[in-house]
C-alpha cells in the first residue's frame, strides 16, 4: 500500500491509530466525543484538508492518551469542584499525552502541531488576561505546564506571568515546588489529583493572608482579590474551556454542514442469517465446481514449478551427454514457485431496492465463496449491508454493516438474507476498508454484490477511489441492473441468472489473482 497516500485518509488513519492505541474509532454523524471506549469523530468533508487531518489526528491521539492512562474510577471518588476539575484537566492532558509518547514516540508530532496550533496561532489572550486576571492564573498555568514540551510558549508564558505578578504578588512563586514534583514525579491519575488540590490550597491561602483589609482604599487591589475567591466557586460553564472540548468544536466545525454529503464510516451490526435451502446449495454448488475448475487451471498453470537446466545446482544424470560436445547446462534446479497471497471480500447490498435481487445475490456470493476458499493462498471474507442493532433488532438510524463470514474462519452455508433499508455503499466500502487493512495478505480485493444504486454517490465514488489509490482491488457485479457500470468502469459484470456467473467471475479475477 501506498504509505504517502495512506497517512493522508482520514478513515484508514483512524482504523491504524484506533488498532494501536486499543480503542475503537467511528466516524459519521455530526458531533466528536468519547465514551472511555469509543472515539467519535464527525463526518469529515471528502476532501479532507490538512487542519482536518490534523485536528482529527491530535483529537485521536489526545482521547486515546487519556483511555488509556487515566483512571475514571479515581476521579469519580474524588468528587473534584469546577475549579479542581479544570486544574485536574490541565494537569492530566499534560501526563498522559507524555504517557502515550513514551510508548509511540510517532505522536510526539501531533502533539506539537496542536500546541502550535492552539497556543500560538490562536487569538492573543493578553487582552483578556489584563481584564480578568484571576483567568490568567489558571492560563498562567497551562502555559507553564505545556512550556515544558513547547520552549516556543515562553515568551507568551512570561507576558501571562507578568500580568499575575502584577495582580497578585507572590503567587506564582509558592506554586514552584508544586510545579517542580509535577513534572518530575506526576505518575498517576491520583498524583494529578493531589497536586490539583495543593495547588487550590495555596490559592485559598493567598486570598486568606493577602486579601486587603476592609479599610483597604486600593480598590483595584480588593477587586482583584475578590475575583480569585469568586474563581474558587466558578461553575463549569464559567471556566476556560479544556483542550479536548476545544478541539471537539473545532473537529465539528469544519465538518460537511449537511453530514450526508460528507464521508462517513458504516458500524458494527447484526444480520439475521438463514441456512440456505437443499435446492439452493445444489445450485450454488454446480456452480462452484464450474468456477473453480476455471480458475484452478489457469492458477495451476501459472505457479506450478519446473525444474530448470543450467550452469549450477545438481547433476542431471540424463544431461550427462552435453559433455561431450563442451557443454556445461547439465545441472537442474528447482524453479521458483509464484504462491498466491490474496485476501478477497465479498460485500453484498441488503438494501430494500434489492428486494426481488436477494435470493439470487445469496447464492451467487456463496458460490464465489467455495470456489475461492478452495484456492490455496487465497482468504475470504463477506459481510452484508445495512444491518440493525442486535439487541432490539431496530436500525442504528447511521449506515451499518454486518459480517457474515470472517478472514479465516470455516465457511458455512447461512447465507439466506432477507433485503430491507437504505443503500450507504460508500459507507459500507470504508468499512471494509479498515477490516482489511491489517490482513497478512499482499493483495487485497473486494466484490461488490448490488444493483449500484447508492444512497449518496458522492461517498462511494470517493471510497472507491480513495480505495483503489490505497491499494484495494474493486469490482461491481450487477444483480439485473447496469447501474454497476458507472460505479465501477472497466471493473464491472451484470448477472441475471447463476448460470452467468462463471463467465462473469473468471473475466473479473483470472487477471488479478494471477497479476
Amino acid at each position: 500500500m501506498n504509505n504517502k497516500l495512506l497517512i493522508k485518509s482520514l478513515p484508514l488513519v483512524a482504523s491504524v491509530l484506533g488498532r494501536k492505541y486499543g480503542v475503537q474509532v467511528r466516524i459519521g454523524g455530526d458531533k466528536a466525543f468519547t465514551n472511555g471506549k469509543v472515539i467519535q469523530l464527525p463526518a469529515l468533508p471528502l476532501e479532507n484538508d490538512e487542519l482536518m487531518l490534523n485536528l482529527a489526528r491530535g483529537y485521536l491521539d489526545h482521547e486515546a492518551a487519556h483511555i488509556r492512562e487515566t483512571n475514571f474510577e479515581w476521579l469519580k471518588l474524588a468528587k473534584l469542584t469546577p475549579i479542581e476539575m479544570h486544574i485536574w484537566n490541565t494537569l492530566e492532558d499534560w501526563r498522559v499525552e507524555n504517557k502515550l509518547t513514551d510508548s509511540f514516540p510517532g505522536c510526539r508530532q501531533n502533539f506539537q502541531w496542536l500546541i502550535k496550533h492552539l497556543f500560538m496561532h490562536e487569538i492573543d489572550q493578553s487582552q483578556e488576561n489584563k481584564d480578568d486576571p484571576a483567568s490568567a492564573v489558571l492560563n498562567c498555568l497551562l502555559l507553564i505546564v505545556r512550556s515544558w514540551d513547547f520552549p516556543e510558549l515562553a515568551e507568551k508564558c512570561a507576558r501571562t506571568a507578568s500580568i499575575v505578578e502584577s495582580h497578585y504578588p507572590g503567587l506564582l512563586s509558592r506554586w514552584d515546588s508544586v510545579l517542580r514534583n509535577v513534572r518530575t514525579k506526576c505518575d498517576s491519575t491520583q498524583d494529578c489529583i493531589l497536586y490539583t488540590r495543593e495547588f487550590v490550597a495555596l490559592l485559598k491561602q493567598y486570598i486568606k493572608q493577602d486579601a486587603p483589609s476592609p479599610r483597604s482604599t486600593d480598590i483595584k487591589v480588593k477587586q482583584s482579590i475578590q475575583d480569585l475567591d469568586k474563581l474558587l466557586s466558578s461553575e463549569s460553564k464559567d471556566l476556560p474551556k479544556g483542550l479536548g472540548k476545544i478541539l471537539e468544536e473545532q473537529l465539528v466545525s469544519n465538518s460537511p454542514d449537511n453530514i450526508d454529503q460528507g464521508l462517513q464510516v458504516a458500524r458494527d451490526g447484526y444480520k439475521r442469517l438463514i441456512e440456505l435451502d437443499k435446492t439452493d446449495l445444489e445450485q450454488t454448488r454446480r456452480a462452484s465446481t464450474s468456477l473453480k475448475s476455471r480458475l484452478h487451471g489457469v492458477i495451476q498453470a501459472k505457479t506450478i514449478s519446473h525444474d530448470r537446466i543450467g550452469r549450477r545446482g545438481r547433476l542431471s544424470s540424463s544431461h550427462l551427454h552435453r559433455v561431450a560436445v563442451g557443454n556445461p547446462r547439465m545441472f537442474r534446479s528447482c524453479g521458483e514457485r509464484q504462491k498466491i497471497s490474496t485476501a478477497v471480500h465479498i460485500l453484498i447490498d441488503c438494501s430494500g431496492s434489492m428486494r426481488r435481487r436477494i435470493g439470487l445475490a445469496s447464492q451467487i456470493c456463496h458460490t464465489v465463496v467455495s470456489s475461492l476458499n478452495s484456492i490455496n493462498g487465497v482468504s475470504v471474507g463477506v459481510s452484508c449491508f445495512p444491518a440493525v442493532r442486535a439487541k432490539d433488532g431496530e436500525s442504528y438510524g447511521e449506515p451499518t454493516v454486518a459480517a457474515i463470514l470472517n478472514h479465516g474462519q470455516r465457511v458455512h452455508s447461512c447465507f439466506g438474507l432477507s433485503a430491507s433499508g437504505s443503500t450507504p455503499l460508500g459507507e459500507a466500502l470504508w468499512w471494509i476498508f479498515q477490516q482489511m487493512l491489517p490482513l497478512p495478505e499482499s493483495r487485497k480485493i473486494i466484490i461488490c454484490i448490488t444493483d449500484g444504486v447508492p444512497d449518496n454517490l458522492l461517498n462511494t465514488q470517493k471510497a472507491i477511489k480513495d480505495g483503489s489509490l490505497n491499494g484495494f482491488e474493486i469490482y461491481g457485479l450487477g444483480i439485473n441492473s447496469e447501474a454497476v457500470f458507472r460505479l465501477f468502469p472497466g471493473k464491472s459484470r451484470v448477472i441475471t441468472e447463476l448460470t452467468d456467473l462463471a463467465p462473469a467471475m473468471f473475466d473479473l479475477l483470472q487477471e488479478s489473482l494471477l497479476n
